[in-house]
C-alpha cells in the first residue's frame, strides 16, 4: 500500500513540478504558451483513447481500486498528459524531434515496468508504447511547435478541429453520462429521437467547423488564445453572429442534454454560455478593440453575440464568377440573382484573365479564390441564415468532396472558359435585366 501511495504521488506531482520548473526557467512567450495549451488538449483525449485501446488488447492494465475514468486510472493519465503536453514541448523547444522521441521511448521502457501495482504491463506493452508515441506524443509535439512558430496554419487548424470534436462530442458527454447514468441508457432512447438529434447536431457542428475555417482563410489565425487571427474576421458565420464557435459549443451540449435528458450536459451548456457571455466576451472585446479599432466597433454595432441575424452583414463585396456561355452555369447565376444576395456580385467568368478558370469561382478580399461546390457554398452565405447554414454543411470536410464528385458526375464537367463571341463581353448582369440576358439580348451588346 505504501509503495502504491508513493507511485501515485510521483505520477501526480512529478510531472507538475517538472512543467512548472521548466516554465519558470524558460519564461515562454505567448505563442509558446499557446503551443503548450494545444499539446495539453491533444494529449488529454489521445492518451485516454490509447489507454482504452491498451486495456482492451491487454497491453497494460490499471489497479481497479484507483480513481478512474472509463476504466483508466486518473493519476497516470493526467500525469502523462502533463509530462507529454507541457514539459516535453517546453523542453523540446527547437531541438530535433527524433532524439527526443527515442529518449522518451527508452525512459518509458525503464519506468513503466516499475509502476506496478498502479500500472501492470502485459506481454505486448511495447506495441502500446509505440502507438502512444505515434498517436499522442509526436502529433502533440508537432502541434505545439507549429503553434509556437506560427507555421503550418492549415494543419494545426485541422488538429484543433479534431481536438474540439473529441472533447465536445466524446469526452464531455461521456463524463456527463457517467455522472448521471451510463452509456447503456442510450439504448433505451427511441431511435427516431437519436436520428433527429444527429441531424440537428449537423448544423452547430458545421457552424463551428466553418468558423474555424474562416479564421484560417481570412484571419490567418486560430481560435486558441495567444494564436488569434491577424485580421478581423467578419465573413462566413461571423457575418451572422459574433460568437459562432461559442454558440456552436452551447448548442451541441443543449441538443445532447435534450436528447439524453441529461442534467450534466445541460449544466455544461450553461457553463459554456456563462463563460462565453462573461469572461470570453469581456477579454475578446478589449483585445479586438485595441487591435482593430473602428472596424471592430462598426462590426459589433451590426452583429449580436448569440442571436444570429437573418440577413448577413457584409463588410466588403465578393464576386461569384460564372460562365454565362454555359447554360447550366448561367442558371446558377439566375438563381442567385433572383434571391438578391447581400454583398455578392455575379460576374461573367469570360471577362476574367485566368486561363485556368474551369469551375464556378468565389472571390473575396483577403482570401484565396474558392472553386466548384465550395464556391457555391460560400455564395449561399450571402443570401440568408437558412441558406448560409446549408453552405456551412456543404463546406464540411468530406461533405464538400462528395458533393463535388456528384456535381462532376451528374452536371457539366469542368471546362475552360473560352470567351463569348460578342462585340463586347464585359457585361454586368443585374437582376432587372435578367429576362433580357436569358433571351440573349445582353450577350449581343451591353449598353
Amino acid at each position: 500500500m505504501r509503495t502504491e501511495l508513493i507511485l501515485r504521488s510521483v505520477l501526480s506531482l512529478a510531472p507538475i513540478g517538472l512543467a512548472v520548473g521548466i516554465a519558470l526557467a524558460q519564461r515562454p512567450s505567448r505563442r509558446g504558451l499557446a503551443g503548450v495549451l494545444v499539446a495539453l488538449l491533444w494529449n488529454t483525449w489521445s492518451l485516454l483513447a490509447v489507454n482504452l485501446v491498451a486495456i482492451h488488447f491487454g497491453w497494460w492494465a490499471f489497479d481497479a481500486s484507483l480513481p478512474s475514468f472509463m476504466g483508466v486510472a486518473i493519476e497516470p493519465w493526467l500525469g502523462w498528459t502533463i509530462l507529454w503536453g507541457a514539459f516535453l514541448p517546453l523542453a523540446a523547444s527547437e531541438r530535433p524531434l527524433v532524439p527526443i522521441i527515442v529518449a522518451v521511448f527508452w525512459l518509458d521502457l525503464i519506468a513503466m515496468p516499475l509502476l506496478s501495482p498502479v500500472l501492470v504491463v502485459g506481454r505486448s506493452w511495447l506495441l502500446g508504447e509505440a502507438v502512444a508515441i505515434a498517436f499522442a506524443l509526436l502529433p502533440s509535439l508537432l502541434f505545439s511547435r507549429w503553434t509556437a512558430t506560427d507555421t503550418r496554419l492549415k494543419e494545426r487548424a485541422a488538429m484543433q478541429i479534431v481536438t474540439a470534436g473529441a472533447l465536445l462530442l466524446w469526452l464531455v458527454p461521456t463524463a456527463a453520462i457517467a455522472k448521471a447514468d451510463s452509456w447503456d441508457a442510450i439504448y433505451a432512447i427511441p431511435s427516431w429521437r437519436l436520428s433527429l438529434a444527429a441531424q440537428v447536431l449537423i448544423v452547430p457542428i458545421a457552424l463551428g467547423v466553418r468558423a474555424v475555417g474562416e479564421f484560417v482563410h481570412r484571419g490567418r489565425g486560430t481560435p486558441i488564445p495567444y494564436d488569434p487571427p491577424k485580421q478581423l474576421v467578419t465573413s462566413g458565420p461571423y457575418s451572422y453572429v459574433r460568437n459562432p464557435m461559442q454558440l456552436s459549443m452551447v448548442l451541441i451540449f443543449a441538443v445532447g442534454a435534450a436528447t439524453l435528458w441529461n442534467p450534466w450536459l445541460l449544466a455544461s451548456a450553461a457553463i459554456a454560455f456563462a463563460y462565453g457571455a462573461g469572461l470570453a466576451n469581456w477579454h475578446e472585446g478589449i483585445d479586438l478593440e485595441s487591435r482593430f479599432g473602428q472596424r471592430w466597433s462598426d462590426y459589433r454595432a451590426q452583429s449580436r453575440n448569440w442571436i444570429p441575424r437573418w440577413r448577413p452583414y457584409v463588410e466588403s463585396e465578393a464576386q461569384l464568377l460564372v460562365a454565362f456561355s454555359c447554360s447550366t452555369c448561367s442558371s446558377v447565376a439566375r438563381w442567385f440573382l433572383a434571391r438578391n444576395p447581400v454583398g455578392l456580385k455575379i460576374a461573367p467568368a469570360e471577362d476574367v484573365e485566368d486561363s485556368g478558370l474551369r469551375r464556378v469561382t468565389y472571390v473575396a478580399t483577403g482570401s484565396e479564390p474558392v472553386r466548384g461546390v465550395a464556391a457555391i457554398a460560400r455564395a449561399l452565405e450571402h443570401i440568408h441564415l437558412g441558406w448560409g447554414a446549408t453552405g456551412w454543411i456543404l463546406t464540411m470536410p468530406g461533405v464538400s468532396h462528395l458533393a463535388q464528385l456528384m456535381a462532376d458526375a451528374f452536371g457539366p464537367s469542368p471546362h475552360a472558359v473560352v470567351g463569348l463571341p460578342y462585340e463586347k463581353i464585359s457585361c454586368e448582369v443585374r437582376s432587372e435585366r435578367l429576362a433580357g440576358f436569358y433571351r440573349g439580348e445582353c450577350g449581343r451588346r451591353c449598353s
